[in-house]
């Protein structure tokens, strides 16, 4: 991991946070790609690839409980790191950063509603 001007760079396949990690800090993509995954007993997967501007972590700031997954690198990619106290200060100046996160976090949910009622569907109807 390099420090850059604005965040860090990650090479490829560094490992940025693991599952089950404490976490306190959320992070925003400046540039490069990043993998999300879960594992299973039986295997890992990925939930999600994000890209420039994309926010992640940030249940962490919240809530203060262990990562919910593993973040890796894909390719060379940096990523500004952001506190509770840098999140207020940032809030302060400019309120369109929890709209982002209220977008982020609504997506995510909006996606977990929808995979959940297709797991229901197939089990009614095998």
């Amino acid at each position: 991991m390099q420090r850059g001007e604005l965040g860090r760079i990650y090479s490829n396949n560094e490992i940025i946070f693991k599952e089950g990690d404490v976490g306190d800090v959320m992070y925003v993509i400046q540039s490069g790609k990043v993998r999300i995954t879960q594992k299973t007993p039986s295997e890992e997967f990925t939930v999600t690839i994000l890209q420039d501007g994309d926010i992640f972590g940030e249940m962490a700031i919240f809530d203060r409980l262990p990562r919910s997954a593993t973040a890796m690198a894909l390719g060379d990619v940096r990523i500004l790191t952001v506190d509770k106290k840098k999140l207020f200060q940032i809030i302060n100046k400019d309120p369109t950063l929890v709209f982002k996160i209220i977008e982020t976090m609504s997506k995510r949910i909006r996606r977990l509603d929808k995979e959940l009622s297709q797991l229901r569907k197939n089990k009614i109807d095998p």
